[in-house]
């Protein structure tokens, strides 16, 4: 059986406490100071997250906000390019009705010329028919002004009836 000496326990127990002491001495001081030194490490890995990750948000907000101001202008920039097109149509629009009314204008001062000639040439064929035809009736030439101012006026006249 097993027996219990009280001096082997005396003696276990004063083993234990001097390499308790040995260990503290020798071993815990260095597993603590390592230990200390990783605690310190992860704070300032820790710190330096933090940071980094408020100085990424930063960025981020100061990167939101060119965005938005480059959209802003973007949507000016169209909004302005739009007008001017939209002014520029207007103006070609004007121009163009400006340019169809001038060419209508001068359309119809042509017609009224060329109007004006044809009654021309039309009065002065009939009034050398009529001298023709009075000439053959009174078995004469008619050629004297006088008599072709009488047919004129005559041919006035009748034009202004009709």
């Amino acid at each position: 059986m097993l027996e219990f000496e009280v001096s082997t326990i005396v003696f276990t127990v004063i083993n234990l406490l001097v390499l308790y002491v040995i260990l503290r001495k020798l071993l815990f001081g260095r597993v603590n100071a390592v230990l200390e030194q990783r605690a310190a490490l992860v704070r300032e890995e820790l710190e330096s997250a933090q940071i980094q990750h408020s100085q990424a948000e930063e960025l981020r907000s100061e990167y939101e906000a060119k965005l938005a101001d480059a959209r802003q202008e973007a949507s000016k920039l169209v909004a302005d390019a739009q007008n001017r097109a939209q002014r520029a149509y207007e103006a070609r629009l004007a121009q163009a009705e400006t340019d169809a009314k001038q060419v209508h204008s001068q359309a119809q001062a042509q017609i009224a010329e060329e109007r004006k000639a044809m009654l021309r040439g039309a009065r002065n064929e009939v009034a050398a028919l009529a001298l023709l035809a009075a000439g053959k009736v009174a078995g004469q030439a008619m050629d004297s002004a006088a008599e072709q101012a009488m047919v004129e006026s005559f041919l006035a006249e009748v034009g202004e009836r009709t």
